[in-house]
């Protein structure tokens, strides 16, 4: 196992066996003698005796304490999340008050029906949110077969539907994103409903493990087209928020999903609609944080990967992850410490934009050797990944191992694989600008270790500055009460951790030190301003 992550058996910090790196002022961890040194010198058997009592106990205490979940630091001001159980299904009861539930998008035969007790006996129907529900009756006065049930509560008496839902002999119940999003459009269409910010969820139609890794992402009504080609590459589940900047985008997102061919694309997303406040202009500062909040709460697997739309994971990367990253930290889960995954991510020039995405790392090595594919960033946003420097060149004398370490630097933003339990983004920051950066100093502090996975990659092609609907983002950004990632959030921060925040607290001993980047040193030493 050391093998995979490109250690030494014989030694942690063996300096023959890494040949690019020098172990100069490193971010050593103090060495510390072991205490049963002095023991051993008194020839104290009494000593010896009490320290081997107290060593027990210390280890029946680490066994049996790190089964408890560890508890974050909750940061200022931020919203409860709290998942959505807006699975679609129907109730149907008899007059004998007894009731079945029954699930979308499945053929129900008459002798499920009649095992029911609701065959022929139709008495009451309870629709649930993103249902679309027809029900066939027999011997209807007006000659038709089928009814349209509307959500909410229905009765099969004179007060419903009088007894022409009795006589109930088959039912067609639906549930996708087109009647989600149809839906959301109705809600809206009620004055009542603009002051309020309403959420609706359509679950992936496809059942997932919960030892696996889901995509993360968010984006407005103008990237749909944009993040399809993720969801091609990505074999895993997927939770993602779309966002309406404003009333009219719930029109285009109808529009969309009216074609077949969209829906069959998204019907393995579960796929978060959020409609926010429209009474002020606050709703124009895109919620880039709060809406990756949003789809995190709404996935349901052990670990999760944050992507913004505009990239596209390589085409193993699932797999990757699934098969080996995961096996590899449940087979060495009490020997690793919280670590967050980092997904090195490139982007190809604008002038080959027309040019298919690499979907392997040669082809990906082969770009950035032609310099058409660049890491994205390489200053302080990316280039602590060290993707280019190491990434794809190491394997090659390492026998390709899973990952390597590298040290945390002020104003990092990279993209990663992280269990559930680690800290939400924070809501606070909008737009673009600190929305990453916060969140990797956070688990930084928090003693996070950073491992930067090889073979696998994100890429995007390099495009023209984005517009945001409404000029949101030009907007948000003259605005005087906007949160400060240098300001506000820092001195949180300070006043949560302790002084210096941005040093790199979970960075080993055997970690590519700063120093050992070939960078730049500005970046860092602003960190510890």
């Amino acid at each position: 196992m050391d093998r995979l992550l490109g250690k030494s058996s014989n030694s942690l910090d063996n300096d023959k066996n890494k040949p690019f790196y020098s172990n100069t002022r490193r971010h050593y961890k103090p060495f510390q003698s072991s205490p049963s040194v002095a023991f051993r010198r008194s020839g104290s058997s009494l000593a010896k005796g009490i320290l081997a009592l107290v060593a027990i106990v210390f280890f029946y205490f680490l066994l049996f304490s790190s089964t408890e979940p560890k508890k974050v630091i909750r940061l200022k001001d931020q919203p409860t999340y709290t998942k959505h159980d807006t699975t679609c299904s129907v109730v149907l009861c008899n007059p004998l008050n007894k009731c079945s539930t029954w699930l979308p998008n499945k053929a129900y035969t008459w002798s499920q029906l009649s095992e029911a007790g609701i065959f022929r006996d139709l008495s009451t129907i309870q629709v649930g949110v993103g249902c679309e529900l027809r029900i066939r009756v027999e011997g209807r006065v007006d000659g038709g077969e089928w009814l349209r049930i509307p959500n909410g509560m229905t009765e099969c008496t004179e007060t419903g539907y009088g007894t022409h839902c009795r006589n109930f002999v088959e039912l067609d119940l639906k549930a996708d994103i087109l009647i989600m999003a149809s839906q959301m459009k109705t809600i809206m269409q009620d004055r009542s409903s603009k002051s309020k910010e309403m959420i609706l969820v359509q679950p992936s139609l496809e059942k997932n493990e919960k030892l696996d890794v889901t995509l993360i992402s968010q984006f407005s009504v103008n990237r749909l087209d944009t993040f399809a080609k993720a969801i091609e590459n990505w074999q895993g589940p997927i939770s993602a928020a779309i966002y309406l900047t404003n009333p009219n985008d719930i029109d285009q997102l109808v529009d969309y999903f009216n074609e077949q061919q969209n829906r069959d694309i998204y019907a393995r997303v579960t796929l978060t609609i959020v409609k926010p406040n429209y009474v002020n202009n606050e709703h124009l500062a895109y919620p880039i944080n709060h809406l990756r909040n949003i789809a995190i709460t709404e996935s349901s697997t052990e670990y999760i990967f944050v992507l913004d739309a505009d990239f596209t994971p390589s085409a193993n990367l699932h797999n990757y992850i699934h098969k080996r990253l995961i096996p590899y930290i449940m087979f060495q889960s009490t020997k690793i410490p919280d670590t967050a995954w980092v997904v090195p991510c490139f982007a190809m020039r604008e002038e080959y934009s027309q040019m298919a995405l690499p979907n392997t790392y040669n082809e990906l090595r082969q770009l950035v050797e032609k310099d058409i594919a660049y890491i994205t960033d390489p200053g302080a946003g990316h280039g602590p990944t060290l993707a280019v420097e190491v990434a794809l060149v190491r394997p090659f004398l390492l026998g390709n191992p899973l990952a390597y370490e590298v040290c945390f630097e002020s104003q990092w933003e990279p993209y990663y694989v992280l269990h559930r339990s680690a800290p939400l983004y924070d809501a606070r920051f909008k737009n673009q600008g600190g929305d990453k950066q916060s969140h990797a100093l956070q688990l930084n502090a928090e003693k996070y270790r950073f491992m930067v996975l090889r073979e696998a990659f994100m890429v995007h092609k390099d495009h023209s500055k984005m517009v945001w609907p409404d000029g949101g983002f030009e907007k948000a950004q003259k605005a005087a009460n906007k949160w400060n990632y240098f300001g506000e959030f820092m001195r949180e921060m300070e006043s949560l951790y302790g002084r210096n925040p941005r040093w790199p607290r979970g960075c080993s001993a055997t970690a590519i030190g700063w120093q050992d980047q070939r960078r730049d040193t500005i970046g860092f030493a602003a960190g510890l301003a």
